[in-house]
């Protein structure tokens, strides 16, 4: 579909404001959204959107509309109108396990590697900018998986340290309430939180689930989380 100048104006503004091209000249980036290696797409709601046909390596721009980013057909975010996608992905070598599918009628546009290619081939302040960008969505992965690494290994010692307190039956087990959801309450912890420690202490050997209970199977291992 070929961009009317208000389309393109748009694209042109969010592109420039974009962590990853910021000093990119308007007047290469008008030449190249002029070309073959930029498109727009109209998409129906559910329809995918990418990749699509034609459209395998690109970085996508949500002009009006939004879409759902999925991951193994389940939604894991929602983008807007102006939101990008695939810019940290672009130069995988293998493809990212990520589509987008339109979350209501929308139009977006498709900037091809080639493209990305041209643009930090021309100008090294853009592929300054876009190395960056990278950069810092690194650390930030980085920072997030640590984060999540320290909190699952508290709901594991909030966890442990809950059994351990609690009494015993004959075969070591430990009575579990009906709704998991006041436990997870009374630990402080959201329920996902909560059965992810109980599949990691499961996993290890130091508890075993049986029903309504938990078996402490080894209590020394349990300690080890405390």
């Amino acid at each position: 579909m070929k961009m009317r100048k208000e389309m393109a104006d748009k694209a042109v503004k969010l592109i420039m404001a974009h962590p990853a091209f910021l000093g990119i000249k308007e007047e290469a980036l008008r030449y190249i959204i002029a070309s073959e290696d930029v498109l727009l797409k109209e998409f129906s709601k559910g329809q995918q959107v990418f990749p699509c046909h034609g459209v395998k390596k690109a970085v996508a721009l949500i002009l009006t509309g939004s879409c759902h980013v999925c991951e193994n057909r389940k939604i894991v975010e929602t983008k807007t109108d102006g939101s990008f996608f695939g810019v940290q992905t672009l130069y995988l070598s293998a493809d990212a396990d990520l589509t987008l599918a339109a979350a209501q009628d929308s139009k977006v546009v498709f900037i091809k590697k080639s493209a990305v290619d041209w643009l930090l081939q021309d100008d090294f302040t853009v592929a300054k900018s876009y190395l960056t960008f990278l950069s810092e969505e690194i650390n930030r992965l980085s920072a997030k998986k640590q984060t999540a690494a320290l909190e699952s290994a508290s709901a594991e010692s909030k966890l442990a340290q809950y059994l351990l307190s609690r009494p015993r039956n004959a075969k070591g087990e430990v009575a579990l309430p009906q709704d998991m959801l006041k436990l997870s309450k009374q630990l402080g912890l959201d329920k996902n939180a909560l059965f992810k420690a109980v599949e990691v202490l499961n996993s290890e050997g130091a508890i075993v689930l049986g029903g309504s209970a938990v078996c402490i199977a080894d209590e020394e291992k349990l300690k080890n989380h405390v």
